[in-house]
């Protein structure tokens, strides 16, 4: 608990090895916009699989969760969050650039507290919407507009890669 409630407020960068690294993303034009309009192609086109994603075979046929999903888009724009088989919201939220709310930019990663603290992971797409794959949903564009549901349940964790 201690290392989330520090790992809210570090400003630093953290490579998938630990090792300190500069953010390639943020704004518009960013790997982090280009990786969400490779994850476009999916949208509408998938259904949620909880722990998908994590094989060539799923990726193939548009099976993610959350993380995976995040995972390939960034991946498809030359950024390495990880291995395929073992990416999770856990190890996302502890690499990049940690962003304050109110700078998050179109391309960044936000996180969301939903079955647990950092439960659900997507990438902003500015305007109060994102992209990420739901289990509701599969992949695709959903509001954090004031008053919806994701508006609730995001907690403020916003990283830039």
């Amino acid at each position: 608990m201690y290392v989330d409630a520090v790992m809210k407020y570090y400003t630093g960068t953290i490579s998938v090895d630990g090792k300190p690294t500069t953010p390639v993303s943020g704004g518009n034009g960013s790997k982090g916009m280009a990786a969400a309009e490779k994850g476009m192609r999916f949208v509408n086109k998938t259904k949620y699989v909880f722990g998908g994603g994590r094989n060539p075979a799923d990726i193939a046929a548009g099976r993610f969760d959350c993380s995976s999903f995040v995972r390939w888009a960034f991946e498809q724009v030359g950024v390495n969050l990880g291995p395929m088989t073992s990416v999770t919201t856990d190890t996302l939220k502890v690499q990049g650039q940690t962003i304050n709310p109110k700078d998050m930019q179109p391309g960044d990663v936000i996180f969301f507290d939903t079955y647990k603290i950092d439960g659900h992971v997507a990438i902003y797409l500015g305007n109060n919407q994102f992209i990420g794959d739901q289990s509701s949903t599969g992949v695709a564009i959903a509001s954090m507009a004031p008053g919806t549901y994701w508006s609730t349940v995001f907690n403020g964790r916003v990283k830039r890669f």
